[in-house]
């Protein structure tokens, strides 16, 4: 029966990301009970998904890891994954809060991770969870999934249910605080840049995986066709600074960019890096030094003011052409490279639009600042790995202050 006291109601955390980890922790802590909503499979965001953290190198799996474990061990902490917020609806002093979560199809009581279902997949919809989920289980993606039961009839313990419903609940909660980061832009609006016409021209994010120890390369930077890379060029602000695609600076691109390509030369030291970029931005505790350790005492990395204006694939596919102006010469060039980074190529992840939840968007962002609601991390503005802890810190201290007397 739910308590009629608002002070007794949960809070609610739209997000499994680095900011909505902090924010949940930090409102465990005070002794608040908190439900954290995850849309994928397992906490952690996109952090999961980069090699290494700047300024310090470290790996960017290890320090998510451990606060992904408190959350999911914590008493006060409900984690919903594959959920997303229906809608909300406000009452007296509470908000009202439908949650509909996507069908588990795999009955992780039963799965014993053998492992047999992922092989039978055609769609490559089954998947095991990432390292830091316990007990480790299978997952099938329900976007990828064609229901064909090819995983079910090579299950040994039954734990395959294709015809689970999905469900949805309705949850009393104190406060929501969005924290629901960031994603990969659509570049088709920018044709000259040249994504996705040759396999070789990546976004940074994928690019990351691409190079990563753990990834499928083991660290070697290769093209697709298996050569060893040589000549790799990053391109700032693609997609950023855009009013096609996104009109604001993304903060984290040019750091990105500096890790990668200081990665790409310690895996293969005559690999050179050339960086196109509009401004350099180093804003943060420690960048300044890491641009310098990464530019100005490493001879293979190159920057090179300009924005290039076309990026094409050469015939037969055997390098991508840069087309941009040379600024100090005042004149055009071209120049030829093994592979093209397109770094810059994020937007917030704001709630789909014809679910209508409740937050402001203005200008892409969740602009969520009233009573009894906060955003904190990209969702809210550009923000790097650091600072999107900081912020979902922060969110959550202000509206215990605001709400949670």
């Amino acid at each position: 029966m739910l308590s009629e006291s608002p002070a007794a109601e949960p809070f609610l955390v739209v997000g499994g990301g680095v900011a909505g980890i902090s924010a949940a922790l930090d409102l465990a802590r005070a002794g608040r009970c908190v439900h954290l909503v995850e849309r994928g499979g397992e906490l952690g965001g996109q952090t999961l998904h980069l090699d290494k953290l700047y300024p310090t190198d470290h790996c960017g799996f290890c320090p998510v890891w451990s606060e992904v474990r408190l959350c999911q061990s914590h008493p006060r902490i409900t984690v919903h994954t594959w959920t997303r917020v229906a809608r909300i609806e406000a009452g007296k002093g509470f908000q009202s809060a439908v949650l509909s979560h996507r069908p588990n199809f795999i009955d992780p009581q039963r799965c014993i991770f053998c492992g047999r279902c992922a092989p039978s997949c055609a769609e490559n919809a089954v998947a095991p969870s990432a390292p830091h989920v316990y007990p480790p289980l299978y997952r099938i993606d329900p976007d990828r999934c064609t229901g064909c039961g090819a995983c079910r009839e090579v299950c040994p313990t039954g734990a395959i249910d294709l015809e689970r419903p999905a469900k949805t609940e309705t949850l009393r909660v104190q406060a929501v605080i969005w924290a629901t980061g960031f994603e990969a832009a659509d570049l088709s609006a920018a044709p000259e840049l040249g994504f996705g016409s040759d396999p070789n021209i990546m976004q940074a994010l994928a690019f990351e995986q691409w190079i990563a120890e753990a990834g499928p390369n083991r660290g070697r930077v290769v093209r697709h066709d298996g050569r060893t890379a040589r000549e790799v060029a990053f391109i700032q602000c693609a997609g950023a600074r855009d009013r096609r695609i996104g009109a604001q600076c993304n903060a984290v691109c040019c750091m990105h960019a500096l890790k990668q390509a200081r990665w790409v030369r310690r895996r293969n030291p005559q690999c050179r890096c050339t960086i196109f970029f509009t401004d350099l931005r180093t804003e943060g505790r420690g960048y300044e030094a890491y641009y310098r350790r990464a530019v100005l005492e490493d001879e293979g990395i190159e920057l090179v003011r300009a924005r290039p204006g076309l990026i094409c694939p050469l015939p037969g596919g055997a390098a991508v052409a840069v087309k941009y102006e040379d600024t100090f010469a005042q004149k055009p060039a071209m120049a030829r490279f093994d592979m093209v980074v397109l770094n810059g190529t994020l937007r917030a992840a704001i709630p789909d639009e014809d679910n209508k939840p409740l937050p402001d968007v203005a200008g892409g962002f969740i602009a969520a600042q009233g009573p009894a609601f906060r955003s904190c991390g990209f969702c809210k503005a550009p923000a790097d790995v650091e600072a999107a802890a900081v912020q979902g810190s922060a969110a959550a201290m202000e509206i215990l202050a605001e709400v949670g007397r």
